[in-house]
């Protein structure tokens, strides 16, 4: 998705604009624009005009918004807090900074820089930065009256340091100073990080302000040796800004610290395209921090913010509200088919579950015809099922001990080898036995009674019939054994 970046540079003596446009396969630099601020005093309001000629050169709509402003307005210190979590350590600045700072608390805006203390895992070294709210709201007010409300506000001179640290000399060590007519801020940067921020005046005779720039930074570089006691050696120095006077002052600078002396230009270093540079001339002294104010967004670099905690709901609303509608749109769509079809599963499970109950009731009441109140028939089911179970373990314990081939055998065994009998047929049940037989004499039925009923598991034997068959030769009998 391509995004619409505007970096606006505001410095006391004029404003510069770069609007980057970015993509995924490229950021180029669409318009850009460098508008001095009057400093008639028949102009009531000269940053509002310089604004007003900035619209209308650059379109900004639809565009998102990132500002600097002056870097006198704010105010530095180094801090030891006892302890990691960011969160704690903006809850505690105020108190840190209150006796340090001449203005109320209440009155500011806090940030502040991590150094990141190697070795020290008791507290952090940060540089705390504020800006008293009389000084911020002017220029956010000017701003929102061309329907201007930046997503982020810092120090001018801040982004291009930041950049320089990730994007071009990433992990180096080395210095940046941006001179400006009236104001001059030295950045210390060493491993992708801000170690040092200080402004001071811009020297007013050219030619002395390369001495006078190159001893303040001398005398910077000793004091900060000092405080981080360590032997800070920058390998070389970057310098731009509209302040910046003659081809000499770089060669000035470098004769007096010793160190190579460069002149930035990010567009050339980062190999940007810059449209319309043939209609109107690039100026990287001018344009620089503007561009890397711009860079600083699309790339999701870390800085100093002192308008991220105004409004940040209702800005966020108010710039994503097309994106939220159509996506509170689409979830409620998503949301409703959700509903919906949860609504015919649970229509479809309930038809199955009464065709099942229906089932059940059948298959019971074909089971079991004698139960009449049915309530629960899968309940009412189990009850019989186990009562069923119950009697036939009775009959099996009772019963079903004495097999069929034992009772055979026992009956074999109990009839003497001397008795003639024929067994022709034998019933056995689970409560008795009949035998039905012949055999040669009554005396022999009664020898096979008297037998049998010597057999343990026979409880009682009977003669239900004793008589002579047709031929006369033999006796037909039948037994009922009880078991």
């Amino acid at each position: 998705m391509s995004r619409k970046v505007l970096g606006i540079d505001i410095r006391k003596e004029s404003i510069s604009a770069v609007l980057v446009k970015t993509s995924l396969r490229e950021s180029r630099i669409d318009t850009y624009a460098h508008v001095p601020i009057s400093d008639s005093t028949e102009d009531k309001n000269p940053f509002k005009t310089a604004l007003d000629t900035l619209r209308s050169e650059i379109d900004m709509d639809g565009c998102e918004c990132v500002a600097s402003i002056s870097a006198d307005h704010f105010s530095y210190r180094f801090l030891q807090i006892p302890f990691k979590d960011s969160k704690k350590i903006k809850m505690v600045l105020p108190f840190e900074l209150e006796p340090t700072v001449p203005y109320p608390v209440d009155d500011l805006i806090i940030d502040f820089v991590d150094l990141e203390s190697a070795g020290h895992s008791d507290h952090t070294d940060v540089i705390a930065v504020a800006v008293p709210k009389s000084e911020l709201t002017p220029y956010l007010g000017t701003l929102g009256a061309i329907k201007m409300d930046p997503e982020m506000v810092t120090l001018s001179g801040l982004p291009t340091a930041l950049c320089l640290a990730n994007k071009t000399d990433a992990g180096k060590d080395q210095l940046f100073l941006k001179v400006d007519k009236t104001l001059s801020t030295l950045f210390i940067v060493s491993n992708g990080g801000i170690k040092l921020i200080r402004s001071f005046p811009t020297p007013v005779h050219a030619e002395s302000g390369a001495g006078s720039l190159g001893a303040f930074v001398h005398r910077t570089l000793t004091a900060f040796s000092e405080l981080s006691q360590s032997e800070y050696q920058p390998a070389d120095m970057v310098v731009t800004g509209s302040g910046l006077n003659g081809a000499n002052f770089d060669a000035d600078v470098s004769r007096f610290l010793d160190l190579p002396v460069k002149r930035l230009n990010f567009a050339d270093s980062l190999s940007i395209p810059i449209d319309g540079e043939d209609r109107k001339p690039w100026d990287p002294t001018l344009m620089d921090n503007a561009l890397a104010l711009a860079l600083m967004e699309i790339e999701g670099i870390r800085g100093l913010n002192f308008h991220k905690g105004q409004f940040a709901a209702k800005k966020f609303i108010a710039k994503y509200r097309k994106y939220l509608v159509k996506t509170g749109i689409l979830a409620a769509v998503v949301m409703a088919l959700v509903f919906f079809n949860f609504i015919a599963d649970s229509y479809t499970l309930n038809r199955q579950i009464d065709r099942f109950d229906r089932q059940i009731t059948g298959i019971f009441k074909k089971t079991f015809p004698k139960v009449k109140r049915i309530e629960d028939p899968f309940k009412q089911m189990q009850i019989e099922v186990q009562e069923v179970k119950k009697n036939g373990e009775f009959q099996t314990a009772t019963t079903s001990r004495i097999l069929s081939i034992d009772i055979l055998d026992n009956i074999s065994k109990s009839i003497a080898e001397s008795i003639a009998v024929d067994i022709s047929r034998m019933v056995i049940s689970p409560d008795n036995v009949i035998i039905t037989g012949t055999t040669d004499t009554f005396e022999a039925v009664d020898d096979i009674k008297n037998k049998l009923e010597q057999i343990d598991a026979f409880k009682k034997v009977t003669i239900n019939s004793s008589n002579k068959d047709r031929s006369g030769n033999e006796i037909r009998f039948q037994m009922k054994v009880v078991l």
